[in-house]
């Protein structure tokens, strides 16, 4: 994200990613995030925990984040809707990338799950 040397709040918090394992968090940053185009956009100032580990994915947003703007979300529809003063805002994923970040995921599971079992059976490697 080229934040440079902003400083992190240092966190006590474990994560899991996707396939079990514990991850350290880096870090905590609070950000504006902005949601919708104009004129029905909305931006909520939200914490960030920082981790660094590869993943297809650039930031995951929770239940926190969807509570901060009110928001509906709905997986089918790949859109979260939130109300504004001047009607509803939505945003709207690009389903094309976001299948390249599913297939994405699901390989890079597969090539870990695999290099876990070659360990495995090859400790002396």
């Amino acid at each position: 994200m080229q934040l440079g040397d902003v400083p992190l709040k240092i966190v006590d918090t474990l994560l899991y990613d996707f396939a079990g394992e514990v991850v350290h968090p880096r870090g905590m940053i609070s950000l504006p995030l902005t949601l919708g185009t104009s004129p029905l956009r909305k931006t909520c100032i939200l914490k960030f925990l920082i981790v660094d580990i590869p993943s297809a994915y650039n930031v995951i947003l929770g239940r926190p984040t969807f509570n901060a703007f009110r928001a509906i979300i709905s997986t089918y529809h790949m859109k979260i809707k939130f109300p504004m003063v001047g009607g509803v805002g939505e945003a709207q994923t690009d389903t094309v990338q976001a299948h390249k970040c599913y297939v994405e995921a699901i390989k890079r599971g597969k090539k870990r799950m695999l290099e876990e079992a070659s360990s495995e059976e090859n400790p002396n490697k």
